[in-house]
């Protein structure tokens, strides 16, 4: 026996050796664990945190481009006029128009209808990838989502990215469950009557989706893109078929109420310049070079902004003034995201499918965005979706180490930090105009020269009568300000403006009063240089026909705005 006993010993050792090296290779496994046993309390948890984070990052300003406030002149023009919000996209124009009818033209309520869309968002979300990744994977995500200031920025706007996210969270929900019945075993009519209910909602949801942004009519070729390629034919016809008889359901009904769409989406996606409808089209060249362009700018520069990887200067700035792409880190990126993609394959079809749809969805935005409209909401639609694709991938490549494991744990540490930090800093620059605003003071936080502008939108509604037809550089802000009095815009003008030639095309318009704002080009800085489309348009007037302008109003000491009267 006391022989055997050593040999009986000598096994222990590597058994021992075995299982340190187990218990390191198991730290994802054992965080996964941790996770999945509180669940439920990991998620309110973060919820909770997503809404506060959205009332600390909470902007009751209109933004200085437009956008957001068109969004609710749209809503109350589809309310109180009856004119359907076909111009990019009337989704959430549609979905605001319900809440303008409960709080009128209230800039704070409605863009509390966006922090309820995160909400939304953020449960959804968690809702469509439990279960169906590693908990690690999900709360991340949910992490990310819930704490980024880019993504939470618009969570306070009227801008519809956020009601974008939330559709597309519930339509991404309804696709994976569809996923998770597919039975190649089934007939085609089989196939169809054992899952009906859940095609009709994908139909119906998709048709959501693709209303509420033009790009998105791409979501759909994503959804059987990734059919085709997992060889689900069938789906492929369910899908076709479920969203024609909605889209074409739609468009009966908005034609027959509202008249046919008379803006040409196509038309102005293949304008070099948006704003500048006389101007050239791409070509087929030039479409490519778009690609190629935007692809550089969103990847390189706004993608990795967006997850904290590239600094920026000022917090509080959302599209930086100054862009610098990185051609090789884009391509550098396209690959490990198409590798990631090819790992998803077998090992996950649903980070599978998501890649699939990210890539077309971004390719959409690549292709119908002119070059300079660089801003970082065009892509923030699918920075979800590029999160969880790179994280989910560096997961799957470090499974089998336990250096790397304990190194991505770190670095998503350091990482969650940063963007909690960021967020924070963002929240306390926020907060001292936030107070001011939700007070009354509803100008506070806008340069003087906006300020001035906003002022005379007010001035204008409040002095010049109801039938009064005004001439503004940012009507949709004038509406806005001037509690939903409508304002003609002007945003551009001839390149050698003529007295006559611009006097004749405001009479056709019925202008009788011109405000003349002294707005900058850069925002941050007074340096005398303005948007000065309207002056050069008045400088020809004034020079031939100085008695037909007349100054009724003046606001402010510096960076002036005037209103000016216009005797035909």
């Amino acid at each position: 026996m006391s022989k055997k006993v050593p040999q009986q010993h000598k096994p222990e050792q590597p058994v021992k050796k075995a299982t340190s090296v187990s218990s390191q290779k198991g730290m994802l496994d054992s965080i996964n664990q941790w996770l999945e046993a509180r669940d439920k309390k990991v998620f309110y948890t973060l919820l909770f945190l997503s809404t506060l984070f959205s009332f600390l990052l909470f902007d009751s300003k209109v933004t200085l481009g437009g956008d957001d406030s068109s969004y609710i002149e749209r809503a109350w023009s589809f309310l109180k006029e009856g004119k359907f919000p076909y111009f990019q996209g009337p989704g959430y124009p549609v979905f605001l128009s319900l809440f303008v009818k409960i709080f009128g033209i209230n800039v704070v309520a409605l863009k509390f209808v966006s922090v309820f869309c995160q909400f939304g968002f953020v449960w959804v979300t968690y809702l469509t990838f439990r279960k169906r990744l590693p908990y690690l994977v999900l709360f991340a995500l949910i992490a990310f989502i819930s704490f980024n200031s880019f993504i939470q920025y618009y969570a306070s706007q009227t801008f519809t990215e956020t009601f974008f996210l939330f559709i597309q969270s519930i339509c991404l929900y309804v696709t994976f469950n569809i996923i998770d019945k597919i039975n190649k075993e089934d007939s085609l009519v089989d196939g169809f009557k054992q899952n009906y209910k859940q095609w009709l909602l994908f139909g119906f949801m998709f048709v959501i989706l693709t209303v509420s942004k033009s790009i998105a009519f791409v979501a759909i070729a994503g959804v059987l893109f990734y059919f085709i390629l997992t060889k689900n034919y069938k789906q492929v016809i369910y899908a076709v078929v479920a969203f024609a008889v909605f889209r074409l359901l739609y468009m009966a009904i908005t034609t027959a109420l509202y008249g046919a769409n008379d803006t040409n989406q196509l038309e102005m996606m293949l304008r070099v310049d948006l704003y500048k409808p006389q101007g050239a089209h791409e070509d087929f060249s030039g479409m490519i070079d778009r690609f190629f362009a935007n692809f550089n700018t969103y990847i390189s520069w706004h993608m990795y902004r967006i997850l904290n990887m590239r600094l920026i200067t000022n917090l509080n700035v959302i599209d930086s003034d100054t862009i610098v792409p990185l051609p090789p880190l884009s391509f550098i990126s396209a690959v490990i995201l198409g590798i990631f993609t090819f790992l998803s394959y077998k090992r996950n079809k649903f980070i599978f499918f998501s890649s699939i749809y990210l890539i077309v969805l971004v390719g959409g935005v690549f292709l119908g965005v002119q070059e300079n409209n660089m801003q970082s909401r065009l892509i923030i639609i699918a920075m979800p979706l590029i999160f969880l694709v790179l994280f989910y991938g560096v997961y799957e490549l470090v499974k089998k180490s336990s250096v790397m494991q304990f190194f991505l744990i770190l670095f998503s540490a350091i990482m969650l930090i940063i963007t909690i930090g960021k967020s924070a800093i963002t929240a306390k620059q926020n907060f001292a105009a936030l107070k001011k605003n939700m007070s009354g003071d509803m100008y506070y936080g806008y340069t003087p020269d906006w300020e001035n502008f906003l002022k005379m939108s007010k001035y204008c509604a409040d002095s010049l009568p109801d039938s009064a037809r005004i001439l503004s550089r940012k009507p949709a802000m004038s509406f806005i300000y001037g509690h939903g009095k409508k304002f003609i815009g002007q945003f551009d003008s001839p390149n050698i403006p003529n007295a006559d030639s611009v006097l004749m095309g405001w009479q056709k318009n019925n202008v009788k009063y011109i405000i003349l704002a002294n707005l900058r080009q850069n925002p941050k800085k007074n340096n005398g240089h303005v948007i000065n489309n309207i002056h050069r348009m008045l400088q020809p007037i004034a020079q031939q026909y100085p008695q037909k302008l007349k100054l009724l109003k003046t606001i402010g000491t510096d960076e002036v705005c005037e209103l000016y009267e216009i005797d035909y």
